[in-house]
């Protein structure tokens, strides 16, 4: 935090790569569309940035994102009700109970954690699951596409798995 508030590039990056995936899904979750949930997380980080002196903690940053993309979904909700693009079954989410909003909260701060454990798998591992769980491709898509055996892809995904069981342990025995 100290360097992201210095204004040093790598520090917002490491946040940033930490951080965008959840955010855009959690603004994917409101709004229904992948690519102004992209939007609305990049411009969070840009209102961060200018404001990144007055962040003192990661957890303080976190809730200031958090924040700003669930309103600015909001808003995008509101003013898109009228247009052609409006998002159907969207407009009940405007009035989200706390327990919703907690709940969903939940949830992408799990994709989180799910996706920085990934983060942290061996490359060609990372590659695998990526792949094969993400993007539900199947074993012969993935074979294709890595250029590598399918008794290859299927270690990798074992081990991938295997991995991540390790690194998530603490965290799922906390969700349960």
């Amino acid at each position: 935090m100290q360097g992201f508030r210095q204004g040093r590039e790598d520090s917002f990056d490491e946040i940033f790569r930490g951080l965008y995936p959840a955010l855009c899904y959690y603004g994917f979750k409101i709004t229904g569309d992948q690519a102004v949930s992209e939007d609305i997380a990049g411009e969070a980080f840009i209102k961060v940035w200018e404001r990144r002196v007055a962040c003192k903690h990661f957890l303080s940053l976190k809730a200031y994102l958090y924040t700003t993309v669930r309103n600015a979904s909001i808003d995008w909700l509101r003013k898109s009700r009228g247009q052609a693009r409006a998002v159907k079954g969207m407009l009940p989410l405007l009035e989200q109970t706390e327990q919703s909003r907690l709940e969903l909260l939940i949830m992408t701060e799990t994709c989180r954690g799910l996706h920085a454990a990934i983060n942290e798998l061996p490359v060609q591992c990372q590659k695998v699951v990526r792949l094969s769980y993400l993007e539900g491709k199947t074993l012969k898509q993935v074979a294709a596409e890595l250029q590598i055996e399918v008794g290859t892809v299927q270690s990798q995904k074992n081990r991938g798995l295997m991995l991540l069981r390790k690194k998530l342990k603490y965290f799922l025995h906390c969700m349960l």
